[in-house]
This record gives structure tokens, C-alpha cells and sequence, in this order.
């Protein structure tokens, strides 16, 4: 009787072992037969351009992922469309060039979608204006569809582009610059003599916005300020929060050194100073643009 039940035992743990291995099988290949998708190869950019009236070509990359998309050998056939929560308008942002085309396996299953940007009209509201505070750039919103294999489906996630319009600055470029230094102890004589005798270098103004500018502060390389012209042609001037010291406007020891634009020779004055240890540093800075 025992020798019965022993292997009535066996039998019994033998059957159990077997329906754990099938079962761990069945869920394997259901892994496998997962379904591929098309997707964009970065859900979210940011196109920034110049709205200076031309158009900008950009292109956006779309690629099979999933489970069995290595073993894949048919062609797949994909349509990009704009999705209505896009608030970027087709025809007035932006141009689909080739909404549909086709993954093969040749191209292993990549693809480029072709995107003209459209700045003509699209320039972001100028600082002055009251609609500058509230402007929010266009962001183009992509869904992409997939047919030619049951096993490959669009992905369900969208793409968002931002199109940022830079919009142009006659202020940007390069400038040959003349500075006068004026350090209370170090040497020189105020307003004859700057500490180090005159200036002269070059400097690249890179722009922000359509009136501010950013570029080398003084006779630092490695610090930054910024520069921003005013629609009466005078300016503001800031360093970067990194500098130790306040910086102020203008001369302490002339009320009508101030900085401002020369429209007629596109020179750019400034005239600021901080004070240091020793006192007043005062800076007076010629920027002539380079032809």
C-alpha cells in the first residue's frame, strides 16, 4: 500500500511541475506576440528660429520600437496629422511636407518627417508692447497612425513641439569696443586718465529678445551682462546675478554721462559703475558695429 502511495505521489508532483512550465511558457510568447509601435523618436523639441520673414525646414524622426519589431520585413505605412489641441495653425506656423510615408525594412524601419516652419507675420510681440508679458509661443501637436501590419499600431503619445520665434535684432552682431576704466585707488585720474589707459578689444552682442542683447561684461570675459535698447533709444544695462557687486546706471561724478543708442551710427554708449572696496569703479564703454 505505501509503494501505491508513493507513486501516486510522484505522479501527482510530476503533473504539477509540468502545468507550471506550460503556463510560464504561454505568458512568454504572449510577450512576444506584443504589439509594435510607431513612434516619434522625441516626443517634445524646441524649434527655435529667426522671424525674420523666411522659412526654416526641420525635420522630425519617426522609428518602429516593440517586442518583435527586429523580426519585422513589410512595409509599414504611417500618417502624421495635426492634433486639434495643437495650438500651432497649419498653413499659418508651420507645413506638413510629407504627412505620409512608409517605414521598410531597408531604412530599418526609420523615417524623417519634413516640417517648414513659417515665420512671415509670426514674430513674438515686441518688449514694449502690452501683449509681450502674455505671449505664449506655438506649440505644434503631432498624432501618428500606422497600417500595413496588424501587429504595428500608432503610439498613442503625441508630440509636442514648441516653435519658438526669435524675433529679429538690429542690435545684434559684432562691435569694436573702446572703454575707459576709472579705479579710485589703482592708478589713472578721473576723467583724463583711465586705470590702464584706453580699451580696445571686441565684443559679440547675442540676441535674447528683439531689443536685448547679451555679451562680456566690461573687461570680464567670463562674466556676463546684458543689454537692452528702448524704444527712445536709451538703455538698461545688467550683469549677471553672479556678479559680487550692485550694479549702477550712469557716472556718480557726471549726471549726464547716461547710457543710450546713437541711431545715426549705430553706436551703443553706456556708462555705469559700481562700487568696490575702494569706492566708485566707473566704466564708460563705446560700442561701434563692425561693417
Amino acid at each position: 500500500m505505501k509503494p501505491f502511495k508513493y507513486i501516486l505521489i510522484l505522479v501527482l508532483s510530476l503533473g504539477a511541475f509540468n502545468s507550471c512550465l506550460v503556463d510560464q511558457s504561454t505568458r512568454y510568447d504572449q510577450n512576444d506576440d506584443g504589439v509594435n509601435l510607431v513612434t516619434f523618436e522625441n516626443l517634445s523639441a524646441n524649434y527655435s528660429v529667426e522671424a525674420n520673414g523666411d522659412e526654416y525646414e526641420r525635420f522630425v524622426q519617426v522609428k518602429l520600437v516593440g517586442p518583435t519589431s527586429m523580426f519585422m520585413t513589410g512595409d509599414i505605412n504611417v500618417t502624421v496629422s495635426v492634433d486639434p489641441s495643437s495650438t500651432a495653425v497649419e498653413g499659418t506656423h508651420f507645413i506638413l511636407n510629407n504627412p505620409a510615408f512608409t517605414l521598410t525594412e531597408a531604412d530599418n524601419y526609420l523615417a524623417l518627417l519634413s516640417v517648414t516652419i513659417l515665420t512671415e507675420g509670426n514674430a513674438q510681440p515686441d518688449e514694449d508692447s502690452p501683449e509681450y508679458e502674455s505671449y505664449v509661443a506655438p506649440i505644434m501637436v503631432l498624432s501618428i497612425t500606422a497600417t500595413g501590419d496588424p501587429n504595428v499600431s500608432g503610439t498613442g503619445k503625441l508630440g509636442r513641439y514648441t516653435l519658438a520665434y526669435a524675433p529679429p535684432n538690429i542690435y545684434a552682431g559684432d562691435y569694436d569696443v573702446e572703454l575707459y576704466y576709472f579705479h579710485p585707488t589703482a592708478g589713472g585720474t578721473y576723467p583724463t586718465e583711465p586705470y590702464g589707459g584706453i580699451r580696445y578689444s571686441e565684443k559679440t552682442l547675442v540676441a535674447l529678445t528683439a531689443r536685448k542683447c547679451e555679451t562680456s561684461f566690461a573687461i570680464w570675459k567670463e562674466n556676463l551682462c546684458q543689454i537692452t535698447v528702448k524704444a527712445d533709444n536709451s538703455i538698461e544695462f545688467q550683469v549677471a546675478d553672479t556678479w559680487p557687486y550692485d550694479l549702477l546706471p550712469g557716472d556718480p561724478n557726471n549726471a549726464s554721462n547716461v547710457s543710450y543708442f546713437d541711431p545715426v551710427t549705430r553706436q551703443i554708449h553706456l556708462f555705469y559703475y559700481y562700487v568696490g572696496t575702494d569706492g566708485p569703479e566707473i566704466f564708460w564703454e563705446t560700442l561701434t558695429p563692425k561693417l
